[in-house]
């Protein structure tokens, strides 16, 4: 009974764990969604001002910086 209560806490802990990383993940997945989303007005609002940052945009890509990490879920924890 005791094994069965350990592995009960690992597995609840690495739920934990998880969770924590995929909230991060979306917090970045949101923030490039804000700065996409302004990009966008600011290219149909004043077109002529988009063409200064298409340049910057050559010189430092935002997509570079952002990748998605590979969550690996709880459910591996839980097939052994």
């Amino acid at each position: 009974m005791f094994r069965n209560n350990t592995d009960h806490k690992l597995k609840v802990e690495a739920i934990i764990k998880n969770i924590n990383t995929i909230s991060l993940e979306l917090k970045k997945m949101k923030e490039l969604s804000q700065l996409l989303l302004c990009d966008l007005t600011l290219h149909f609002n004043h077109p002529v001002k988009a063409d200064d940052f298409k340049e910057t945009e050559r010189n430092n890509p935002l997509f570079e910086e952002f990748k998605v990490s590979d969550v690996s879920l709880a459910s591996h924890s839980f097939s052994t």
